[in-house]
């Protein structure tokens, strides 16, 4: 039997090898929690590169990035990590307490919730693709989500359709495990793209500038 290792099936394995690889390496550099910030903007920043080129080496790629995004998605990762401490210590608190003002409280600690995690959720694929400040991109970050609603509800229910394939499909939850981070990257990617692009205010380009697969050297006006 004559092995075609140029066919669709190969190619589709050979993807999936490389996404796998990526994947582990989302997942070992996560470990330490405080790194999630630089994990993410890394991992979008190498599907974002992929998506541009599908030959470049996804595994070198994502800890180049790693290392270029570390300081910024560290500061990042802190500043959201104390926000939904206090914000889940407060809905704790609140809910404790049987009183008018709990009952005012707790609307707007859910409302707060609900923006601390779409802006989290835009931060660090912003950060991935643009070279801003922390300021800017932060900015940005709370602005997209009512810039381009549709969309962001687009990348909640891949999250949510994500989340019930895991809790209720076996063969999903060992499929996620393997590929999961890097496949739903991918999935998001793109429609972040669709949305940089509308918010940027060219509908036709997704980047102002000739990606070089390295860098993002982009911003958002």
């Amino acid at each position: 039997m004559k092995f075609n290792l140029e066919g669709p099936f190969w190619q589709f394995v050979t993807l999936c090898v490389r996404y796998f690889a990526l994947n582990l390496l989302f997942l070992v550099t996560l470990v330490p929690v405080v790194t999630i910030g630089p994990a993410r903007a890394a991992l979008y920043s190498t599907v974002f590169a992929y998506i541009d080129n599908e030959d470049i080496p996804l595994c070198r790629e994502y800890l180049k990035r790693f290392k270029k995004e570390f300081v910024r998605g560290i500061g990042a990762s802190l500043i959201f990590v104390v926000l939904a401490a206090l914000i889940i210590f407060g809905i704790v608190f609140w809910n404790a307490l049987d009183t008018d003002l709990a009952y005012l409280t707790l609307p707007l600690l859910i409302i707060a919730a609900a923006v601390v995690f779409l802006t989290f959720e835009c931060y660090f694929p912003l950060q991935a693709r643009y070279d801003n400040t922390f300021r800017a991109t932060l900015l940005n970050a709370v602005r997209i989500p009512w810039a381009a609603f549709r969309q962001i509800l687009a990348i909640i229910a891949i999250d949510v359709a994500a989340a019930a394939l895991f809790s209720f499909t076996g063969f999903f939850r060992v499929l996620f495990v393997l590929l999961g981070c890097a496949w739903l990257a991918y999935a998001k990617a793109l429609v972040y793209l669709r949305i940089f692009a509308r918010v940027s205010g060219d509908p036709t380009q997704t980047r102002d500038d000739q990606p070089d697969y390295s860098l993002p050297t982009a911003s958002i006006q």
